[in-house]
């Protein structure tokens, strides 16, 4: 029964915590939905620039998902070049790592993330009350973030109620990478939100449940498994919106398998590093999901027109019909 019980106060703990950053999403996305679809059009101009504008309006809307499936209808509509939407989306992947960062901060000793949230959302709340709409909406973020900080400290309270599960410890002490990886995928998948997957990891990492060598293949898959979503969005859209969607999907999968062929020979030695660097093993966990999004962001940025060129002859436009009306030509350059 403590079981069933403690199963309802995690679940309403995510509940807060994808609440906040929902309430983000929705007020930054209100403010700056039609500024960024302009700023993107700018990102044919720039890998940089485009991977740069991606990551911020990921980490101010805190959803990769609706700024990706912004990218495949801009795409769609030839209003952004497919190697400029595939920097967005790289950046997107960057920007989607400051939730993980923010989780990781409610473990600092000093902090108590409950009377931070608590104050965050007393600010927000009087923000919000300001006869401004903008204003007004920039409070109902704020709040939001405060709700966060809140949702953490639940998750952490409610998951305390497993730790004595055999069944719940062993699924976080599985030592195969393939199996971790594969756990991290399903998980997102089902709920659609590699935020919370990660941020769990995070919290689990600071009470020494689950290790750092198995949360990093967690966090591959969850990076893969957060594509799902887009890739569904995406399925009534033209082949050039489809190959901007197809690419965050292979883009994650790459990266998820080199790190694969890195971690054999180096994967100790980099957990050791960074378990010293951050100090803590939340720390840590979260680090390496910002590290690996913008190391291997960066590097792809180079390889970005041979991607395209792949992408373009795995979906070709002659093999839908419905494309001929829509081809994909680079007029914003």
């Amino acid at each position: 029964m403590s079981s069933l019980w403690g199963g309802f106060e995690l679940l309403g703990a995510i509940a807060v915590f994808l609440s906040g950053l929902k309430c983000i999403a929705r007020n930054f996305n209100d403010i700056l939905n039609e500024k960024i679809k302009r700023r993107i059009n700018v990102a044919t101009k720039s890998n940089l620039l485009g991977m740069t504008i991606g990551a911020l309006s990921t980490a101010l809307m805190q959803s990769s998902v609706a700024v990706n499936v912004m990218v495949v209808s801009l795409v769609e509509g030839c209003v952004i070049t497919l190697t400029g939407a595939c920097a967005v989306i790289i950046g997107t992947n960057i920007g989607t790592t400051i939730t993980a960062q923010i989780v990781s901060l409610s473990f600092k000793n000093s902090i108590n993330s409950a009377a931070l949230g608590s104050l965050v959302c007393f600010v927000g709340f009087i923000v919000a009350e300001i006869k401004n709409e903008k204003v007004s909406k920039v409070g109902n973020a704020v709040m939001g973030l405060g709700f966060v900080f809140i949702g953490t400290k639940l998750m952490a309270s409610a998951v305390e109620n497993f730790y004595d599960k055999q069944w719940f410890v062993n699924f976080f002490l599985i030592k195969n990478p393939s199996i971790s990886l594969l756990n991290g995928f399903f998980i997102t998948s089902f709920c659609q939100s590699s935020s919370v997957v990660i941020s769990m990891l995070v919290i689990l990492a600071s009470k020494d449940v689950v290790e750092l060598s198995t949360a990093v293949y967690m966090i591959l898959g969850a990076n893969i498994g957060s594509c799902t979503a887009v890739i569904f969005a995406s399925n009534n859209a033209s082949v050039a919106g489809k190959r901007s969607a197809y690419f965050n999907l292979i883009f994650n999968t790459l990266t998820a398998f080199a790190y694969f062929i890195l971690s054999l020979p180096f994967g100790k030695t980099f957990n050791r590093v960074l378990l010293k660097i951050s100090h803590t093993k939340s720390g840590a966990v979260a680090n390496f999901h910002t590290l690996f999004n913008l190391v291997f962001g960066v590097l792809a940025l180079p390889a970005l027109k041979p991607i395209t060129k792949l992408l373009e002859k795995l979906l070709p436009e002659k093999e839908v019909g419905r494309d001929k009306k829509y081809p994909f030509k680079s007029k914003t350059r």
